[in-house]
């Protein structure tokens, strides 16, 4: 079931709450109330089904015709019954580039917002709660605006997982990003989801 439906129905379940305790409460000594906010539902698990999982595959496996061709079948590793519904922050100044990756992200539960640049990304960061970060490393003629980015972050004592996604994880420049603070450099969409995926959900059970 596609993230944005999932995340509808979670806010008219909620609402279906608030009125039901409402009402019940109107009939007690004291009203109910129930507050819920847009990041509790983002604490919460989303179940997969077998649609889910063979969908993401799919898309990996379409974004893949794009590269170069390896000797080994991509395949995503073995899904969990849930997953942890979050939001991820893309930063790529040719976001069309990945759209097969953000639909294998999003079937997973990871509700993905788009930044072309390292300005727009910082105002994301800093009004919006985000449980992973994904970037590119060149961008506007600036072959190292990723890694820049990168180096900022660690600066500013943010510890947020970033995943560098780019032409060739074996560079000079991603072993740059690398030693700015990137926590994973990878250059296939398969390793891309499945990093992604382990993190944020590494993530959620340590808090």
């Amino acid at each position: 079931m596609d993230t944005n439906i999932v995340i509808l129905i979670l806010g008219v379940l909620v609402v279906a709450g608030v009125l039901v305790l409402l009402w019940r409460g109107q009939k007690g000594t004291r009203p109910s109330t129930l507050k819920l906010s847009l990041a509790d539902i983002f604490k919460m698990d989303l179940s997969l089904s077998p649609q889910n999982t063979a969908q993401a595959q799919e898309d990996i496996s379409e974004a893949e015709k794009t590269k170069p061709a390896q000797s080994s079948p991509r395949a995503l590793p073995e899904l969990g019954a849930t997953s942890a519904l979050a939001r991820v922050l893309w930063i790529d100044d040719h976001p069309a580039n990945n759209v097969y990756e953000t639909l294998a992200l999003e079937r997973l539960g990871k509700l993905v917002t788009a930044a072309t640049t390292s300005a727009a990304a910082r105002i994301y960061l800093s009004r919006m709660d985000f449980a992973a970060v994904v970037t590119n490393l060149g961008r506007d003629d600036d072959p190292e605006a990723g890694t820049r980015f990168i180096q900022e972050l660690r600066s500013a004592g943010n510890r947020i997982p970033v995943v560098v996604y780019t032409a060739n994880a074996s560079s000079s420049a991603a072993a740059a990003a690398k030693a700015a603070g990137a926590d994973a450099v990878v250059d296939l969409p398969h390793l891309l989801v499945q990093d992604i995926e382990t993190r944020v959900t590494s993530s959620r059970r340590k808090h």
